[in-house]
């Protein structure tokens, strides 16, 4: 394994152990079933302990899930996706035995959507940013669309969630049902922040009369690159250079001052950058 595998590794297993312990804190506790493997997982424990007496680890349920998934798998997905796949399914079960002995929180609902959905959010975002998984009903969906092409991957994870919330609905109660829905929504958002970056930069796109003189000032006084490209407007037919310029979000003001200072009539399009890579700002 070499030396950038082991680090995609370590933050993979990172992941999966931030995703156990808002699993196994906040939502089996209090009976959130948020989808996937885990969510059947707390539905499955729930009915054994009413009717049998006996608990099912979600653990358990994790792995009896994602082996058959990973055998059939094996030859539809890249080798290296696979084994990120294999590590991070294995280590996700390991990691939700552990988090068993975790304090739980059964408190207020609010609060365990809010900390449930961040903890799981920003585990899976780290999970994927990485280019692994944790098998459950990504994996399940993944092949379903390799049997039936038209059925896309997003259109069976829905369904699969779907039903295993409505389950959770069923056995824990409606409220306990929305406020598992507005979690999933909470993660989504992390997961997406985690994959894209929260943006703190900004582009500017500025077309004035002017351009040169503010292409210049912003190159002197914000020591921030400007690049200068041809345009044409299809209502005055008048041929015009459009500058674009990238900052950091708190360069914005100066930025709209330099501008401004110029040309009060120059027409800004300003802009959230979600990612920059390169000399300025992140390495590429």
């Amino acid at each position: 394994m070499q030396k950038e595998n082991k680090s995609i590794y370590c933050l993979i297993l990172i992941g999966v152990m931030i995703m156990a312990a808002g699993i196994e804190v906040f939502f089996a506790p209090s009976g959130f079933v948020a989808g996937g493997a885990t969510g059947l997982g707390i539905v499955l424990d729930e009915i054994a302990k009413k009717n049998f007496g006996f608990t099912i680890p979600l653990w358990l349920v994790n792995i009896l899930w994602d082996i058959p998934l990973l055998i059939l798998s094996r030859k539809k997905i890249g080798t290296v996706f696979f084994k990120r796949t294999v590590f991070g399914c294995i280590a996700f079960s390991i990691a939700l035995f552990i988090a068993e002995f975790l304090p739980v929180y059964k408190g207020d609902l609010i609060l365990i959507c809010l900390f449930g959905g961040t903890f799981v959010g920003v585990g899976a975002g780290l999970v994927l940013r990485n280019m692994g998984a944790t098998g459950g009903t990504d994996l399940a969906a993944a092949l379903i669309h390799e049997i039936f092409p038209k059925i896309s991957v997003a259109q069976s994870i829905f369904v699969l969630d779907s039903i295993i919330i409505l389950l959770g609905m069923a056995i824990f109660g409606i409220e306990q049902g929305m406020y598992a829905i507005a979690s999933v929504f909470l993660t989504s958002k992390w997961v997406n922040a985690i994959l894209q970056g929260v943006s703190i930069s900004r582009g500017a796109l500025i077309i004035s009369k002017e351009w040169k003189q503010i292409g210049n000032t912003l190159l002197q006084q914000a020591d921030r690159g400007v690049t200068a490209f041809h345009g044409k407007g299809l209502y005055s037919n008048e041929e015009k250079e459009i500058l674009l310029c990238v900052f950091t979000a708190n360069e914005l003001v100066k930025i709209k001052e330099i501008v401004s200072e110029i040309d009060k009539n120059a027409f800004v399009l300003i802009t959230d950058v979600t990612e920059v890579l390169g000399e300025g700002f992140h390495e590429m």
